[in-house]
């Protein structure tokens, strides 16, 4: 009983204090759209909480390269990378690079090559025998292009954009020092739309933003395009999106300016693939800056549980040397996400950083594909290559809980509180993705966002505990939101040992 009295006090009291909260802020019109906790976005007060970052679980390796055009017979080492990983109706596929020509003396750039793969779980992989690019004698390989500098970092996409031709649903672009655009009716035969690259390095932009010159376009020697570079149709904001290597001014790690650049992320846009505008370096909200915001990649995608928001695996990249070998620096996987597509949030913490492996702290140490693959119920695959350039180089793949990137954290009992800013709703029942201990808790209470008042039947939820991707929040048994939707609200959040990891009003 005194509980029950010291938790309805506490209401009250969470109540009154909301007088000291904007009254008058501007509702945030979150529609039915999934909200996932990467930070205090939606949320006027949070106390006694935090926000957890979380790595995905290392699993099998899934595919070894270690075939003759892999480079490894040949050099010692395998000279792959960059997998891009589409996911279909019973069906993955996966493409990715060989750099085998980069290592011959003389180099030969047009010895490059695009291997495919398929899966039906995501999981288990084969190589199919394409019989379309003779290796050694023989076409009894998986190799689908041979494309010079196209094959370099070949990027295809499916793309969703409402009425595109059917000869085109597939879309890639490719090219080191120039970027040309690739489109596809099945994903195998591909096509240049246009015969001429789209950006090729003399773009005033470039100039304006100081990219360097230096790199493989011998027109135009230019520091761009020599990475993982990726295009989409961004649904949210109607729009494709193009981001792409750039080498750019910066600081170092005291903040103070540094001669020559470092390797960043520029982006542009277009609305029919072909003509290309808006050149521009992403905006990370800071200065770029060695150490910190080095990006070699990005792997930025749509989420396809809320495709307003971009999420990426950035390849973040140190000034430092290698364990393993020799060169520029040192690599580890982050984490970034944007919610409008213009400014980008790299968080503070590693995603999967190096590990005890020793031969995972190289250049392009667990390096991330592009792509994330729904291989259950409740969790996502993602793959990256470790141990680059060396004997046992190998793609392997992880997992992470749906929505599972950060989450609202609470400690024991008593835990915390979160109350959200005005939002409005559309829908009828309160979904949230959550996970607590066996002696923790969540509540969620509404309230009414003009008045500061609790909402009535609405003071507080029925205790959650427990670990479900999908939960469906009652109020005394019933869980009816449509007669408030449309009105503006406040959230109240009460958790003690938990972690909530999204949230969305549904119909």
């Amino acid at each position: 009983m005194l509980r029950q009295l010291a938790m309805a006090w506490g209401w009250a009291v969470g109540t009154l204090s909301l007088i000291g909260l904007s009254v008058a802020a501007e509702p945030v019109d979150i529609g039915s759209n999934r909200e996932l906790m990467l930070d205090d976005h939606l949320f006027s007060s949070v106390q006694r909480l935090g926000f957890r970052q979380h790595r995905p679980v290392e699993r099998e390796v899934i595919l070894d390269f270690s075939e003759p055009w892999e480079g490894r017979k040949a050099f010692g080492f395998s000279v792959t990378g960059y997998a891009t990983v589409l996911s279909e109706p019973g069906r993955f596929r996966m493409y990715y690079a060989s750099w085998y020509g980069h290592r011959l003396k003389p180099g030969d750039p047009s010895q490059q090559f695009t291997g495919y793969c398929e899966s039906r779980d995501g999981i288990h992989w084969t190589r199919p025998n394409l019989n379309r690019v003779a290796f050694g004698g023989s076409k009894r390989n998986n190799i689908l292009r041979q494309g010079g500098t196209t094959s370099h970092n070949f990027a295809p996409f499916i793309d969703t954009r409402p009425g595109v031709p059917a000869n085109e649903k597939y879309k890639a672009v490719g090219g080191n020092g120039q970027a040309f655009a690739f489109v596809s009716a099945d994903g195998l035969e591909w096509r240049k739309l246009v015969e001429t690259p789209f950006l090729d390095g003399t773009e005033k932009a470039l100039d304006r933003y100081g990219a360097i010159h230096w790199g493989n376009n011998p027109a135009n020697p230019r520091a761009i395009l020599d990475s993982h570079n990726l295009a989409f149709w961004d649904g949210a904001r109607k729009r494709y999106v193009f981001f792409f290597r750039a080498h750019l001014p910066a600081l170092d790690r005291e903040g103070k300016e540094i001669k020559g650049t470092v390797r960043s992320v520029m982006m542009c846009t277009s609305k029919d693939f072909r003509t290309w505008s808006d050149i521009r370096p992403i905006d990370l909200g800071v200065p770029r800056q060695a150490w910190r915001t080095g990006l070699y990649t990005t792997s930025l995608q749509p989420y396809p549980r809320s495709p307003g928001l971009l999420i990426g695996f950035p390849l973040l990249t140190v000034p430092r040397r290698p364990f393993k070998g020799g060169s520029f620096g040192m690599s580890e996987t982050g984490l970034m996400y944007s919610r409008d597509g213009e400014r980008f949030t790299v968080t503070d913490e590693a995603f999967l950083p190096p590990g005890r492996d020793t031969r995972n702290w190289t250049k392009h140490g667990n390096m991330f594909g592009w792509g994330l693959a729904r291989t259950a119920s409740d969790e996502w695959s993602m793959y990256y290559h470790q141990h680059d350039h060396q004997k046992t180089m190998h793609l392997r793949r992880a997992t992470l809980r749906l929505d599972g990137f950060v989450s609202l954290h609470a400690g024991r009992y008593p835990g915390g509180e979160a109350i959200s800013r005005p939002l409005v709703f559309q829908g009828s029942e309160l979904e949230i993705n959550v996970s607590t201990g066996v002696g923790g808790g969540v509540r969620v209470g509404l309230i009414d966002a003009g008045s500061g008042q609790v909402i009535p039947g609405y003071e507080q939820s029925d205790e959650f505990y427990g670990d479900q991707i999908a939960h469906v929040v009652h109020w005394k048994g019933k869980k009816d939101l449509a007669r408030i939707a449309g009105r503006a609200v406040r959230l109240k959040l009460t958790m003690y040992d938990a972690d909530l990891y999204s949230l969305r009003f549904r119909h």
